[in-house]
């Protein structure tokens, strides 16, 4: 005999059943097209975005920890418009599948639009819809088709590269910062902030695949903003010193040279940085203080170690100021030393900048910058000193 809550729980089940959703929404994994790289260029008074799109099959195998018997494929696409948009609904004309967007990583700026668009790019890229805040940003001088369309080592997917994942260069030779979208977002929005953006371009001197030139990504500079503006590019070359001054910096070479000749190599690591501002009225000083340790990777000549220390502050200080005047040739404070005191004495740096319009600081405002650098490892051997 059937009970009626027995009959009651049969009801509730088909109700449950005939309300619940299934997967007919679904898309197949093999019908979307998944764009990992974003490249907005600006000509002819024409957004050009490009794409890289992936062959997920080849990373799939790469990430198994298996090597790909070829080479990843990788499908550039190119759209054009009036706006960042229309120029990217070009490309659907063309898309065979339906283009994903949440997965980019990279995010990669042209020259021509930085000073074309530089004020309202971040703004145009953070609107559409399907962006993520994650991806890696850049600056570039070089062809978007080109930069796109390189590969790493080794038949390796193109998600191991310094485009995708830069963390890996970065923590080994920490010179350049890597720059994340919502980062420079942020700094690009602060009135004393000055914004950093390192600069993609392609190397193909210095790697050969069986006898044949193989260009590899590197950061061959960077650009900087102040003021919601581009201010210009620094290249690597003139650039030696920012990263003294990066909290982030995890291991940096530095060559022990004096009068021509090279003494030893130092990795120099574990920065600790106190910048603080000295105002006296309405003048405006700094003073500095940076200390590090260091290892002692490569002994060259006899020199003991407090005159390696000597000669490693001397070229950190050095390199620092270098870079601190190419900064003010572009009008961009690359330390961020009017920051330091907004946050210090807000009224003053308002009064001092005209509210952010304009830079606190000049030639001679580093009052003092003290380095310090200990050497506590000496790589396998001990050092003998004289």
């Amino acid at each position: 005999m059937i009970r009626k809550s027995q009959i009651l729980t049969l009801f509730c089940a088909i109700a449950i059943l005939l309300t619940t959703s299934g997967c007919w929404s679904a898309t197949e994994i093999q019908s979307v097209s998944y764009v990992k790289a974003m490249g907005i260029d600006f000509v002819d008074n024409q957004f050009n975005v490009y794409v890289q799109l992936l062959d997920f099959s080849n990373i799939a195998k790469s990430d198994a920890g298996g090597k790909a018997n070829e080479q990843a494929v990788v499908w550039i696409g190119k759209g054009k418009g009036e706006t960042l948009v229309t120029a990217i609904s070009d490309l659907f004309k063309t898309a065979q599948f339906k283009l994903s967007w949440g997965h980019v990583s990279s995010i990669i700026l042209t020259e021509r639009a930085l000073y074309a668009k530089g004020d309202l790019l971040a703004e145009m890229i953070n609107r559409y819809p399907e962006m993520r805040y994650t991806a890696w940003i850049y600056g570039t001088k070089e062809p978007l088709d080109k930069l796109l369309a390189a590969t790493p080592f080794f038949k390796l997917s193109p998600l191991a590269s310094i485009m995708h994942d830069p963390q890996s260069n970065y923590k080994q030779n920490s010179t350049y910062p890597p720059m994340l979208f919502f980062q420079y977002i942020a700094i690009f929005n602060e009135p004393s902030g000055t914004a950093y953006l390192p600069s993609l371009s392609l190397n193909d001197t210095q790697w050969e695949e069986s006898d044949v030139g193989k260009p590899m990504l590197m950061i061959n500079g960077a650009y900087f903003e102040y003021g919601n503006k581009i201010k210009g590019f620094i290249p690597r070359a003139k650039l030696e010193g920012y990263h003294w001054l990066v909290p982030s910096m995890e291991s940096v070479p530095l060559t022990l040279k004096k009068h021509g000749k090279i003494y030893a190599q130092l990795i120099v690591l574990r920065p600790k940085i106190k910048i603080t501002p000295i105002v006296q009225e309405e003048e405006v000083r700094f003073r500095i203080k940076v200390s590090y340790v260091s290892g002692l990777y490569e002994y060259l000549a006899d020199i003991s170690y407090a005159e390696m220390s000597r000669i490693a502050e001397d070229t950190i200080r050095e390199q620092i100021m270098n870079t601190y005047k190419e900064g003010l040739k572009l009008g961009v404070d690359p330390f961020e030393l009017g920051h330091h005191l907004r946050l210090k004495h807000p009224k003053l740096w308002k009064k001092l900048s005209d509210n952010g319009k304009e830079l606190v600081i000049h030639a001679d405002s580093i009052e003092s910058l003290d380095v310090k650098v200990n050497i506590i490892n000496n790589g396998k051997f001990k050092l003998q000193v004289k």
